[in-house]
């Protein structure tokens, strides 16, 4: 039978022996409780809150109870794929809800509705991915290629050279520069 056992490291525990089903219902019953647990904590409270509420036997255990449930949540591409759509599900009924006063111009809070509107729509296109930058293609020359541009350079000739008007660089996490034109 399964029941709450604070000294346990999950606060589930199961007194059957041998029961087939009984690990699958521990882990259901545990995977409830971090649910619980991971609910909780999204209403600010506290590790050692979530521990007396939930039954785990410390604040460290409640807090790697919520860490393994996230991670459990977003390791299958699935999962991530349904909760980009429900993102974006919702960043559209927000949209919606905005985009009458954002296109009445006789509407008082027009501007205001016009900044969420954009605000959302930015939202909503690096949700999927559709700000990412454009390629940019470095090639590394040749020896016999730098050695013919150097002859031109030194007869006078100038090259062509191909130069955009902007140039906008993101920094990553890695603290490498992505960089994409323009102009």
């Amino acid at each position: 039978m399964l029941h709450q056992d604070s000294d346990h490291e999950t606060g589930v525990s199961d007194d059957r022996d041998g029961d087939k089903n009984s690990g699958n219902s521990i882990a259901k019953a545990r995977s409830r409780k971090a649910q619980g647990a991971i609910q909780l904590r999204l209403g600010h409270a506290t590790w050692d809150e979530i521990a007396t509420i939930q039954g785990y036997p410390s604040a460290a255990a409640a807090k790697r109870a919520v860490e393994a449930a996230l991670v459990r949540e977003l390791k299958s591409s699935g999962d991530k794929d349904q909760m980009r759509r429900m993102a974006g599900a919702r960043l559209d009924q927000l949209l919606r809800s905005v985009w009458a006063k954002a296109v009445d111009p006789a509407h008082p809070e027009q501007m205001a509705a016009i900044a969420k509107a954009r605000e959302l729509i930015a939202q909503h296109a690096k949700l999927f991915g559709l700000d990412a930058p454009s390629e940019i293609v470095v090639t590394n020359p040749t020896s016999k290629t730098i050695e013919e541009w150097v002859a031109m350079i030194t007869a006078g000739q100038v090259p062509q050279v191909d130069e955009y008007d902007v140039l906008e660089g993101v920094e990553q996490e890695d603290g490498s520069y992505a960089v994409s034109t323009a102009g």
